[in-house]
């Protein structure tokens, strides 16, 4: 008899207090990602004001944050691939916090611009870590809800960094917006240290048993809060060239 993958494992639990942390880890570190994008708006013009950088440098301050996050989404797939998607999650979040806290103490807008980048490679990577991780712990017919739960979590960023700008700007300067999604990004670092490898992408690389073990560690905090849990079902592994059976072939086309 086929024994349940970590997949059919993972896809039959219910959602818990597992998950909810899960998304309050995930969710914290894309808070601090919005935050940190939308404070161009009010440190540019105070930029100009101060005399510290000119419309051509903030110019090259935008461009360089979208060019680093370009490449922090291209790359953090490839090297979540490679290394795992635990270890990529923290050294993104490493990336965009160390670079925003050297940001605030830049002597010049060379250098904001310089750092800038780096941290717009983290940026970038945690969009794709953040909804790719839940997407490989919540079972796919709940999926939809905690994704929708995380992007309202991320999407408090935005409210929270015209708000603080408003507000802190006046009397501590500009660089205090650098500092403060700096810090956040560092404290949620260390809080993801209690988040687990993903299984399926341990199973993928052929460390089942190092997969089975975070499953059923999730499985007992789960049986302890929902009682006993449904047993998984078995699944056959589904050859390739099936996708051109006749009762596949228009699905599989619609994907393409």
């Amino acid at each position: 008899m086929a024994q349940p993958s970590v997949s059919s494992r993972l896809d039959r639990l219910p959602t818990g207090r597992f998950h909810k942390k899960l998304v309050d880890l995930v969710g914290g570190g894309m808070f601090c990602d919005n935050f940190d994008i939308y404070i161009a708006g009010a440190v540019l013009s105070v930029f100009i004001a101060t005399g510290f950088s000119t419309l051509d440098l903030n110019a090259y301050f935008v461009s360089a944050t979208f060019l680093g996050m370009f490449i922090g989404t291209i790359g953090a797939g490839v090297v979540a691939d490679w290394l795992g998607r635990r270890v990529t999650f923290q050294w993104n979040l490493a990336i965009f916090g160390l670079a925003s806290l050297a940001g605030a103490a830049a002597p010049n807008m060379e250098w904001v611009i310089f750092l800038r980048f780096l941290c717009g490679i983290g940026l970038g990577a945690e969009i794709v870590l953040g909804y790719g991780t839940i997407a490989e712990f919540v079972p796919p017919q709940k999926r939809g809800r905690w994704v929708s739960m995380l992007s309202m979590i991320s999407s408090t960023g935005l409210l929270a960094s015209t708000l603080l700008s408003w507000a802190l700007i006046p009397i501590f300067g500009w660089r205090i917006m650098f500092i403060i999604p700096g810090v956040g990004a560092l404290f949620i670092l260390w809080m993801r240290k209690a988040l687990p490898e993903s299984p399926r992408w341990l199973e993928v690389k052929g460390r089942t048993d190092e997969a089975n073990r975070v499953v059923t560690s999730i499985e007992d905090e789960l049986r302890a809060e929902h009682g006993e849990l449904r047993a998984p079902e078995p699944r056959m592994p589904v050859p390739a060239e099936s996708i051109w059976q006749k009762a596949r072939t228009r699905s599989a086309s619609t994907h393409w």
